[in-house]
């Protein structure tokens, strides 16, 4: 059962995330900024966990143990205020389902050479023949959306 609650709170993540990617285009487009948009989300964002924090929903945070935290780690905020901005230009030139694919399939190229030899203190995971036919065939999903929207454009 623990295993269905995690696929169904990872759906329903990535679900957040092309919600989440649509309104900060929207935003990005209302504000003519890209920037401004990434800087508004990361403000709501932000304050939204703030207030989890005080309101003790996630039971105890022990912030006291932040100088145990390699450097690196930081990173994860760098990366995603680069993330969100990179979404908030390419979505509009690329689309909604051609961006998101084309971050799944980076993401999963990623995340198996991290896999592959435990960067980053995770538990390693050898490359599989089935871990690349599906960056493969994320490969052509990116590649048939993209040449669906090229056809589309060309036709009307």
């Amino acid at each position: 059962m623990d295993t269905l609650i995690a696929l169904i709170g990872a759906s329903s993540g990535g679900s957040f995330l092309a919600i989440g990617a649509a309104a900060n285009a929207r935003l990005r487009t209302t504000l003519q900024s890209a920037i401004a948009a990434a800087t508004i989300n990361f403000m709501v964002g932000s304050l939204t966990l703030t207030l989890l924090i005080l309101l003790g929903i996630f039971g105890t945070q022990h912030m006291d143990r932040l100088t145990q935290v390699p450097w690196w780690a930081f990173l994860s905020g760098l990366l995603g205020a680069v993330y969100v901005t990179l979404n908030t230009i390419i979505i509009p030139k690329l689309g909604l389902t051609t961006t998101a694919l084309a971050v799944v399939c980076s993401q999963m190229t990623g995340s198996l050479l991290i896999d592959q030899w435990g960067w980053f203190g995770v538990t390693p995971h050898p490359i599989s023949p089935s871990r690349i036919v599906a960056i493969v065939l994320l490969l052509i999903a990116v590649a048939l959306t993209q040449f669906d929207r090229d056809h589309r454009r060309n036709t009307l």
